[in-house]
Protein backbone atom coordinates (compact mmCIF):
# COMPACT_ATOMS: atom_id res chain seq x y z
CA UNK A 1 0.00 0.00 0.00
CA UNK A 2 1.77 3.04 -1.13
CA UNK A 3 0.69 6.03 1.49
CA UNK A 4 0.61 9.92 0.23
CA UNK A 5 2.94 11.95 2.15
CA UNK A 6 3.21 15.46 2.54
CA UNK A 7 5.04 17.22 -0.77
CA UNK A 8 7.94 18.07 0.77
CA UNK A 9 9.81 16.23 3.94
CA UNK A 10 11.12 19.73 4.42
CA UNK A 11 8.34 20.90 6.29
CA UNK A 12 9.64 18.26 9.55
CA UNK A 13 12.81 19.97 9.00
CA UNK A 14 12.58 23.04 10.93
CA UNK A 15 10.25 21.69 13.37
CA UNK A 16 12.67 18.81 14.59
CA UNK A 17 15.66 21.05 14.98
CA UNK A 18 13.66 23.44 17.20
CA UNK A 19 12.30 20.41 19.48
CA UNK A 20 16.11 19.09 19.17
CA UNK A 21 17.20 22.02 20.71
CA UNK A 22 14.48 22.94 22.98
CA UNK A 23 14.68 20.24 24.96
CA UNK A 24 14.86 19.83 28.64
CA UNK A 25 18.60 20.07 29.81
CA UNK A 26 20.23 16.64 30.58
CA UNK A 27 21.84 16.48 34.26
CA UNK A 28 25.33 15.88 34.09
CA UNK A 29 26.46 12.71 34.77
CA UNK A 30 28.29 11.48 37.59
CA UNK A 31 31.35 9.13 37.97
CA UNK A 32 30.00 5.50 37.89
CA UNK A 33 31.70 2.23 39.32
CA UNK A 34 33.23 -0.28 37.67
CA UNK A 35 32.14 -4.02 38.15
CA UNK A 36 35.05 -6.21 39.63
CA UNK A 37 37.06 -8.45 37.43
CA UNK A 38 37.86 -11.83 38.12
CA UNK A 39 41.67 -10.42 38.25
CA UNK A 40 41.47 -7.62 40.66
CA UNK A 41 40.40 -10.52 43.33
CA UNK A 42 43.40 -12.49 44.97
CA UNK A 43 43.06 -15.76 45.50
CA UNK A 44 45.81 -18.06 43.99
CA UNK A 45 47.35 -19.00 47.43
CA UNK A 46 43.47 -19.57 48.68
CA UNK A 47 42.50 -21.80 45.94
CA UNK A 48 45.28 -23.74 44.78
CA UNK A 49 44.40 -25.67 41.25
CA UNK A 50 44.81 -29.38 40.89
CA UNK A 51 46.04 -30.97 37.35
CA UNK A 52 43.40 -33.01 35.81
CA UNK A 53 40.73 -31.98 38.70
CA UNK A 54 37.28 -30.56 36.59
CA UNK A 55 34.62 -28.45 37.71
CA UNK A 56 30.93 -29.95 38.17
CA UNK A 57 28.67 -31.09 35.98
CA UNK A 58 25.16 -31.26 35.85
CA UNK A 59 24.80 -35.23 36.73
CA UNK A 60 27.32 -35.05 39.51
CA UNK A 61 24.53 -35.63 41.97
CA UNK A 62 23.78 -39.28 40.35
CA UNK A 63 27.62 -39.88 40.20
CA UNK A 64 27.78 -39.20 43.66
CA UNK A 65 27.86 -43.06 44.72
CA UNK A 66 24.28 -42.98 45.72
CA UNK A 67 21.76 -43.74 42.95
CA UNK A 68 18.69 -42.58 45.28
CA UNK A 69 20.33 -39.16 46.41
CA UNK A 70 20.05 -38.33 42.25
CA UNK A 71 16.30 -39.54 41.62
CA UNK A 72 15.62 -37.44 44.98
CA UNK A 73 16.88 -34.61 43.65
CA UNK A 74 15.59 -35.06 40.47
CA UNK A 75 11.96 -35.19 42.15
CA UNK A 76 12.79 -32.31 44.11
CA UNK A 77 13.08 -30.07 40.95
CA UNK A 78 10.14 -31.65 39.27
CA UNK A 79 7.90 -30.64 42.07
CA UNK A 80 9.24 -28.07 45.08
CA UNK A 81 6.89 -25.25 44.88
CA UNK A 82 9.49 -22.73 45.63
CA UNK A 83 11.36 -23.69 42.14
CA UNK A 84 7.88 -23.39 40.25
CA UNK A 85 7.64 -19.63 42.03
CA UNK A 86 11.06 -18.66 40.58
CA UNK A 87 10.51 -20.48 37.25
CA UNK A 88 7.27 -18.60 37.03
CA UNK A 89 9.22 -15.21 37.97
CA UNK A 90 11.22 -16.20 34.68
CA UNK A 91 8.56 -16.63 32.22
CA UNK A 92 7.28 -13.01 33.10
CA UNK A 93 10.18 -11.18 32.64
CA UNK A 94 10.67 -13.30 29.39
CA UNK A 95 7.00 -11.45 28.55
CA UNK A 96 7.59 -7.99 29.42
CA UNK A 97 10.81 -8.64 27.25
CA UNK A 98 8.81 -9.79 24.61
CA UNK A 99 6.51 -6.56 25.47
CA UNK A 100 9.57 -4.36 25.17
CA UNK A 101 10.84 -5.72 21.62
CA UNK A 102 7.29 -4.91 20.43
CA UNK A 103 7.71 -0.98 20.81
CA UNK A 104 11.27 -1.37 18.29
CA UNK A 105 8.76 -2.45 15.32
CA UNK A 106 5.76 -0.88 13.85
CA UNK A 107 2.42 -1.32 14.22
CA UNK A 108 -0.44 -1.71 12.34
CA UNK A 109 -4.27 -2.01 13.47
CA UNK A 110 -7.10 -2.57 11.36
CA UNK A 111 -10.61 -1.30 12.65
CA UNK A 112 -14.17 -2.14 10.73
CA UNK A 113 -17.56 -1.66 11.61
CA UNK A 114 -20.87 -1.78 9.88
CA UNK A 115 -23.85 0.11 11.64
CA UNK A 116 -27.45 1.40 11.22
CA UNK A 117 -28.13 4.93 11.89
CA UNK A 118 -31.08 7.67 12.07
CA UNK A 119 -30.81 11.10 12.26
CA UNK A 120 -32.75 13.33 14.41
CA UNK A 121 -34.46 16.06 11.99
CA UNK A 122 -34.60 18.91 14.92
CA UNK A 123 -30.93 18.88 15.27
CA UNK A 124 -30.65 22.08 13.73
CA UNK A 125 -29.93 20.62 10.08
CA UNK A 126 -32.97 21.10 7.45
CA UNK A 127 -34.97 18.09 7.20
CA UNK A 128 -34.80 17.97 3.33
CA UNK A 129 -30.38 17.81 3.87
CA UNK A 130 -30.63 14.88 6.81
CA UNK A 131 -30.65 11.23 4.96
CA UNK A 132 -34.17 10.12 5.93
CA UNK A 133 -35.07 6.85 8.56
CA UNK A 134 -32.03 4.55 8.77
CA UNK A 135 -29.10 4.31 6.85
CA UNK A 136 -26.32 1.66 7.20
CA UNK A 137 -22.73 3.09 7.78
CA UNK A 138 -19.54 1.32 7.12
CA UNK A 139 -15.87 2.16 7.70
CA UNK A 140 -12.90 -0.14 7.34
CA UNK A 141 -9.71 1.49 8.31
CA UNK A 142 -6.06 0.97 8.33
CA UNK A 143 -3.33 2.77 11.12
CA UNK A 144 0.29 2.44 10.99
CA UNK A 145 2.38 3.89 13.53
CA UNK A 146 6.00 3.55 13.87
CA UNK A 147 8.75 5.29 16.90
CA UNK A 148 11.60 6.35 15.07
CA UNK A 149 13.60 5.95 18.46
CA UNK A 150 16.02 8.62 17.09
CA UNK A 151 17.28 8.42 20.75
CA UNK A 152 17.52 4.93 21.42
CA UNK A 153 15.37 4.78 24.04
CA UNK A 154 13.03 1.56 22.64
CA UNK A 155 16.17 -0.10 21.88
CA UNK A 156 17.66 0.50 25.43
CA UNK A 157 14.45 0.01 27.52
CA UNK A 158 14.43 -3.60 25.20
CA UNK A 159 18.07 -4.67 26.05
CA UNK A 160 17.44 -3.86 29.50
CA UNK A 161 14.30 -6.08 29.33
CA UNK A 162 16.07 -8.47 28.11
CA UNK A 163 18.81 -8.52 30.94
CA UNK A 164 16.44 -8.77 33.29
CA UNK A 165 14.96 -11.89 31.47
CA UNK A 166 18.65 -13.77 31.36
CA UNK A 167 18.59 -12.60 35.26
CA UNK A 168 15.40 -13.77 36.05
CA UNK A 169 16.70 -17.78 33.97
CA UNK A 170 19.48 -18.00 35.79
CA UNK A 171 18.03 -17.12 38.92
CA UNK A 172 15.99 -20.46 38.14
CA UNK A 173 19.54 -22.12 37.59
CA UNK A 174 20.44 -20.80 41.23
CA UNK A 175 17.55 -21.57 42.82
CA UNK A 176 17.67 -25.71 40.85
CA UNK A 177 21.41 -25.46 42.52
CA UNK A 178 20.64 -24.34 46.05
CA UNK A 179 17.42 -26.82 46.03
CA UNK A 180 19.62 -29.90 44.88
CA UNK A 181 22.32 -29.09 47.47
CA UNK A 182 19.95 -28.42 50.27
CA UNK A 183 18.30 -32.21 49.32
CA UNK A 184 21.94 -33.30 49.60
CA UNK A 185 23.05 -31.69 52.26
CA UNK A 186 20.05 -33.13 53.97
CA UNK A 187 20.12 -36.27 52.80
CA UNK A 188 23.89 -36.86 53.78
CA UNK A 189 22.65 -35.52 57.63
CA UNK A 190 20.08 -38.00 57.57
CA UNK A 191 22.88 -40.50 57.15
CA UNK A 192 24.87 -39.35 60.19
CA UNK A 193 21.85 -39.33 62.17
CA UNK A 194 20.86 -42.68 61.37
CA UNK A 195 24.52 -43.82 61.93
CA UNK A 196 24.47 -41.74 65.51
CA UNK A 197 21.38 -43.80 65.90
CA UNK A 198 22.87 -47.16 65.89
CA UNK A 199 25.64 -45.94 67.69
CA UNK A 200 22.99 -45.05 70.47
CA UNK A 201 21.67 -48.36 69.93
CA UNK A 202 24.46 -49.84 70.65
CA UNK A 203 25.76 -47.92 73.76
CA UNK A 204 22.03 -48.33 74.90
CA UNK A 205 23.10 -52.06 74.68
CA UNK A 206 26.78 -51.41 76.30
CA UNK A 207 24.94 -50.01 79.42
CA UNK A 208 22.26 -52.88 79.49
CA UNK A 209 24.96 -55.46 79.41
CA UNK A 210 26.98 -53.67 82.38
CA UNK A 211 23.96 -53.50 84.15
CA UNK A 212 23.56 -57.11 84.35
CA UNK A 213 27.07 -57.45 85.50
CA UNK A 214 26.89 -54.94 88.01
CA UNK A 215 23.55 -56.93 89.48
CA UNK A 216 25.35 -60.20 89.43
CA UNK A 217 28.71 -58.38 91.13
CA UNK A 218 26.20 -56.70 93.76
CA UNK A 219 24.40 -60.15 94.63
CA UNK A 220 27.09 -61.85 95.18
CA UNK A 221 28.97 -58.76 97.74
CA UNK A 222 31.42 -58.01 95.14
CA UNK A 223 30.12 -54.18 94.47
CA UNK A 224 27.89 -51.94 96.46
CA UNK A 225 24.35 -51.15 95.59
CA UNK A 226 25.33 -47.66 94.74
CA UNK A 227 26.99 -49.01 91.67
CA UNK A 228 23.75 -50.44 90.58
CA UNK A 229 22.02 -47.50 90.85
CA UNK A 230 24.70 -45.55 88.80
CA UNK A 231 24.56 -48.09 86.23
CA UNK A 232 20.63 -48.11 86.47
CA UNK A 233 21.04 -44.39 85.96
CA UNK A 234 23.15 -44.80 83.01
CA UNK A 235 20.93 -47.20 81.11
CA UNK A 236 17.85 -44.67 81.50
CA UNK A 237 19.67 -41.71 80.46
CA UNK A 238 20.67 -44.08 77.30
CA UNK A 239 17.19 -44.98 76.15
CA UNK A 240 16.61 -40.80 76.44
CA UNK A 241 19.27 -40.46 74.29
CA UNK A 242 18.10 -42.72 71.51
CA UNK A 243 15.05 -41.37 71.83
CA UNK A 244 16.14 -38.11 71.27
CA UNK A 245 18.04 -39.60 68.25
CA UNK A 246 14.82 -41.24 66.68
CA UNK A 247 13.33 -37.73 66.78
CA UNK A 248 15.85 -36.30 64.93
CA UNK A 249 15.89 -39.09 62.12
CA UNK A 250 12.23 -38.42 61.82
CA UNK A 251 12.41 -34.70 61.49
CA UNK A 252 15.22 -35.03 58.70
CA UNK A 253 13.17 -37.23 57.24
CA UNK A 254 9.93 -34.37 56.94
CA UNK A 255 12.53 -31.80 56.18
CA UNK A 256 13.16 -34.03 52.89
CA UNK A 257 9.51 -34.32 51.85
CA UNK A 258 8.85 -31.02 52.29
CA UNK A 259 12.10 -30.47 50.16
CA UNK A 260 10.26 -32.92 47.88
CA UNK A 261 7.32 -31.23 47.33
CA UNK A 262 5.60 -33.61 49.33
CA UNK A 263 4.10 -34.85 52.74
CA UNK A 264 5.77 -36.13 55.46
CA UNK A 265 4.90 -39.46 54.75
CA UNK A 266 7.03 -39.48 51.57
CA UNK A 267 9.97 -38.86 54.01
CA UNK A 268 8.84 -42.52 55.73
CA UNK A 269 9.20 -43.99 52.58
CA UNK A 270 13.15 -43.12 52.00
CA UNK A 271 15.91 -45.79 52.35
CA UNK A 272 18.85 -45.85 54.17
CA UNK A 273 21.30 -43.95 52.35
CA UNK A 274 24.46 -45.52 51.08
CA UNK A 275 26.93 -42.78 50.41
CA UNK A 276 30.75 -43.08 50.01
CA UNK A 277 33.54 -41.87 52.04
CA UNK A 278 33.82 -38.27 51.31
CA UNK A 279 36.92 -38.01 49.02
CA UNK A 280 38.70 -35.03 48.19
CA UNK A 281 38.46 -34.09 44.53
CA UNK A 282 40.43 -31.06 44.21
CA UNK A 283 39.72 -27.88 42.54
CA UNK A 284 39.45 -26.99 38.69
CA UNK A 285 42.71 -25.56 37.05
CA UNK A 286 41.55 -21.93 35.88
CA UNK A 287 39.09 -21.75 39.18
CA UNK A 288 40.44 -18.00 40.29
CA UNK A 289 39.82 -16.56 36.69
CA UNK A 290 36.55 -18.98 35.77
CA UNK A 291 34.51 -19.24 38.61
CA UNK A 292 32.94 -15.64 37.31
CA UNK A 293 31.09 -17.49 34.90
CA UNK A 294 30.62 -20.37 36.17
CA UNK A 295 28.65 -19.13 39.35
CA UNK A 296 24.65 -18.57 38.36
CA UNK A 297 24.11 -16.13 41.22
CA UNK A 298 27.35 -13.87 39.82
CA UNK A 299 26.33 -14.08 36.05
CA UNK A 300 22.84 -12.63 37.37
CA UNK A 301 23.98 -10.25 39.09
CA UNK A 302 26.00 -9.05 36.15
CA UNK A 303 23.23 -8.93 33.77
CA UNK A 304 21.32 -6.46 36.43
CA UNK A 305 24.07 -4.60 35.82
CA UNK A 306 23.72 -4.73 32.55
CA UNK A 307 19.77 -4.11 32.90
CA UNK A 308 20.41 -1.23 35.16
CA UNK A 309 23.09 0.53 32.69
CA UNK A 310 20.63 -0.37 30.00
CA UNK A 311 17.76 1.66 31.89
CA UNK A 312 20.35 5.08 32.23
CA UNK A 313 20.25 5.17 28.63
CA UNK A 314 16.31 5.09 28.79
CA UNK A 315 16.03 8.03 30.95
CA UNK A 316 18.52 10.24 29.51
CA UNK A 317 16.77 9.84 26.30
CA UNK A 318 13.28 10.83 28.36
CA UNK A 319 14.78 14.46 27.72
CA UNK A 320 14.78 14.50 23.78
CA UNK A 321 12.04 14.73 21.43
CA UNK A 322 9.58 11.95 20.65
CA UNK A 323 8.76 11.69 17.16
CA UNK A 324 6.64 9.27 15.84
CA UNK A 325 5.41 8.58 12.09
CA UNK A 326 1.97 7.98 11.57
CA UNK A 327 -0.81 6.80 8.84
CA UNK A 328 -3.87 6.24 8.23
CA UNK A 329 -5.98 5.40 5.23
CA UNK A 330 -9.40 3.56 5.06
CA UNK A 331 -12.87 3.67 3.15
CA UNK A 332 -15.75 5.06 4.62
CA UNK A 333 -19.28 5.76 3.25
CA UNK A 334 -22.79 6.35 4.23
CA UNK A 335 -24.46 3.14 2.81
CA UNK A 336 -22.51 -0.11 2.32
CA UNK A 337 -23.45 -0.42 -1.28
CA UNK A 338 -20.90 2.60 -1.70
CA UNK A 339 -18.29 1.47 0.99
CA UNK A 340 -15.85 -0.03 -2.14
CA UNK A 341 -15.46 3.10 -4.06
CA UNK A 342 -12.63 5.46 -4.74
CA UNK A 343 -14.94 8.45 -3.75
CA UNK A 344 -14.96 6.75 0.21
CA UNK A 345 -11.42 6.81 1.22
CA UNK A 346 -10.08 8.50 3.35
CA UNK A 347 -6.58 8.93 5.22
CA UNK A 348 -4.10 10.62 6.92
CA UNK A 349 -0.22 11.12 7.11
CA UNK A 350 2.35 12.83 8.86
CA UNK A 351 4.95 12.76 12.48
CA UNK A 352 4.16 13.13 15.78
CA UNK A 353 6.45 15.20 18.11
CA UNK A 354 6.28 14.85 21.80
CA UNK A 355 8.57 17.90 23.42
CA UNK A 356 9.81 17.54 27.34
CA UNK A 357 9.97 21.31 28.43
CA UNK A 358 9.09 21.14 32.10
CA UNK A 359 8.74 18.32 34.26
CA UNK A 360 9.27 20.06 37.56
CA UNK A 361 12.31 17.93 38.53
CA UNK A 362 10.45 14.63 37.23
CA UNK A 363 13.06 13.72 34.32
CA UNK A 364 16.08 14.46 36.39
CA UNK A 365 14.82 12.45 39.19
CA UNK A 366 14.42 9.42 37.33
CA UNK A 367 17.63 9.74 35.73
CA UNK A 368 19.39 10.51 38.92
CA UNK A 369 16.94 7.37 40.17
CA UNK A 370 18.60 5.11 37.46
CA UNK A 371 22.15 6.20 37.99
CA UNK A 372 21.85 5.63 41.64
CA UNK A 373 20.08 2.19 40.89
CA UNK A 374 22.96 1.31 38.37
CA UNK A 375 25.76 1.75 41.12
CA UNK A 376 24.10 -0.53 43.69
CA UNK A 377 23.71 -2.90 41.33
CA UNK A 378 27.12 -2.80 40.75
CA UNK A 379 27.67 -2.95 44.27
CA UNK A 380 25.65 -6.32 44.50
CA UNK A 381 27.89 -7.63 41.66
CA UNK A 382 31.06 -7.01 43.46
CA UNK A 383 29.21 -8.20 46.78
CA UNK A 384 28.44 -11.78 45.10
CA UNK A 385 31.88 -12.19 43.47
CA UNK A 386 33.77 -10.97 47.06
CA UNK A 387 31.20 -14.06 48.39
CA UNK A 388 31.63 -16.60 45.94
CA UNK A 389 35.45 -16.25 46.37
CA UNK A 390 34.95 -16.32 50.12
CA UNK A 391 32.18 -19.15 49.87
CA UNK A 392 35.09 -21.54 47.19
CA UNK A 393 37.74 -20.98 49.80
CA UNK A 394 35.96 -21.42 53.13
CA UNK A 395 34.77 -24.81 51.75
CA UNK A 396 38.41 -25.72 50.89
CA UNK A 397 39.60 -24.97 54.23
CA UNK A 398 37.00 -26.87 55.78
CA UNK A 399 37.03 -29.78 53.48
CA UNK A 400 40.87 -30.22 54.35
CA UNK A 401 40.47 -29.83 57.71
CA UNK A 402 37.78 -32.00 58.77
CA UNK A 403 39.51 -34.65 56.41
CA UNK A 404 42.55 -34.72 58.93
CA UNK A 405 40.26 -34.25 62.05
CA UNK A 406 38.22 -37.07 60.78
CA UNK A 407 41.77 -39.28 61.10
CA UNK A 408 42.41 -38.04 64.02
CA UNK A 409 38.60 -38.62 65.43
CA UNK A 410 38.94 -42.34 63.76
CA UNK A 411 42.09 -43.06 65.60
CA UNK A 412 40.28 -41.91 69.14
CA UNK A 413 37.31 -43.76 68.20
CA UNK A 414 39.77 -47.30 68.41
CA UNK A 415 41.21 -46.70 71.23
CA UNK A 416 38.55 -45.91 73.04
CA UNK A 417 36.87 -48.66 72.20
CA UNK A 418 40.40 -51.17 73.14
CA UNK A 419 40.22 -48.97 76.70
CA UNK A 420 36.83 -49.66 76.79
CA UNK A 421 37.55 -53.39 76.61
CA UNK A 422 40.15 -53.19 78.83
CA UNK A 423 38.29 -51.38 81.58
CA UNK A 424 35.44 -53.97 81.64
CA UNK A 425 37.91 -57.09 81.61
CA UNK A 426 39.09 -54.98 84.93
CA UNK A 427 35.80 -54.63 86.22
CA UNK A 428 35.31 -58.11 85.66
CA UNK A 429 37.93 -59.53 87.42
CA UNK A 430 37.89 -56.50 90.72
CA UNK A 431 40.38 -54.72 89.76
CA UNK A 432 38.28 -51.43 89.08
CA UNK A 433 35.25 -49.70 89.87
CA UNK A 434 32.32 -49.39 88.01
CA UNK A 435 33.02 -45.59 87.87
CA UNK A 436 35.60 -46.09 85.89
CA UNK A 437 33.73 -48.51 83.51
CA UNK A 438 31.25 -46.03 83.17
CA UNK A 439 33.60 -43.29 82.58
CA UNK A 440 35.68 -45.19 79.63
CA UNK A 441 32.03 -45.69 78.41
CA UNK A 442 31.39 -41.97 78.35
CA UNK A 443 34.31 -41.46 76.14
CA UNK A 444 34.01 -44.46 74.02
CA UNK A 445 30.21 -42.43 73.31
CA UNK A 446 32.14 -39.29 72.73
CA UNK A 447 34.62 -40.57 70.31
CA UNK A 448 31.77 -42.56 68.35
CA UNK A 449 29.55 -39.69 68.03
CA UNK A 450 32.53 -37.24 67.19
CA UNK A 451 33.81 -39.79 64.10
CA UNK A 452 30.44 -39.85 62.88
CA UNK A 453 29.92 -35.73 62.83
CA UNK A 454 33.34 -35.51 61.42
CA UNK A 455 32.19 -37.60 58.67
CA UNK A 456 28.90 -36.27 58.11
CA UNK A 457 30.52 -32.97 57.83
CA UNK A 458 33.20 -34.08 55.40
CA UNK A 459 30.36 -35.07 53.39
CA UNK A 460 28.50 -32.04 53.74
CA UNK A 461 31.72 -30.22 52.77
CA UNK A 462 31.93 -31.65 49.55
CA UNK A 463 28.58 -30.50 48.69
CA UNK A 464 29.26 -27.19 49.42
CA UNK A 465 31.69 -27.36 47.47
CA UNK A 466 30.39 -28.02 44.82
CA UNK A 467 27.52 -25.71 45.33
CA UNK A 468 30.31 -22.93 45.68
CA UNK A 469 31.84 -23.82 42.47
CA UNK A 470 28.21 -23.10 40.56
CA UNK A 471 26.97 -27.00 40.43
CA UNK A 472 27.91 -27.36 36.57
CA UNK A 473 26.61 -23.96 35.43
CA UNK A 474 27.97 -22.89 32.33
CA UNK A 475 27.84 -19.13 31.61
CA UNK A 476 27.33 -19.89 27.44
CA UNK A 477 24.30 -21.53 28.54
CA UNK A 478 22.68 -18.62 30.04
CA UNK A 479 22.09 -16.60 26.77
CA UNK A 480 19.19 -17.58 25.75
CA UNK A 481 15.91 -16.83 23.85
CA UNK A 482 16.45 -12.90 22.92
CA UNK A 483 12.57 -12.08 22.40
CA UNK A 484 11.88 -10.22 18.97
Amino acid sequence: MVLPFPKSARTWIAPLALAAGGCAAVPASVPQPEPMVATAVAAEQSLPARSGAAWPDEGMWRAYGDPQLGALIEEAIAHAPDLAAVMARYRAAAAVAQQAAGATLPTLDVQGKATEDKQSYNNGFPKAFLPQGWNDNGQIAASLGFDLDIWGRNHAALAAARADARAAQIDAQQARLVLAAGVALAYIDLSRLMNERDIRQAMLEARRSSFDLVGKRVAQGLDARGSLRLSEAAVAGARGDLAAADEMVLLRRHQLAALLGAGPDRGLAIARPSLPAAADRGLPEGVTTDLLGRRPDVVAARERVESAGARIKVARADFFPSIKLNALIGLQSLGLGNLISGDSTFGSVGPAISLPLFHGGALQGRYRGAEATYDGAVADYNRTVVSAYQQVADAVTSRKALGERLIDARAAETASREAWTIARHRYEGGLSTYLDVLSVEDRLLQARLAANALDGAARSAEITLIRALGGGFRQANSKETEHE
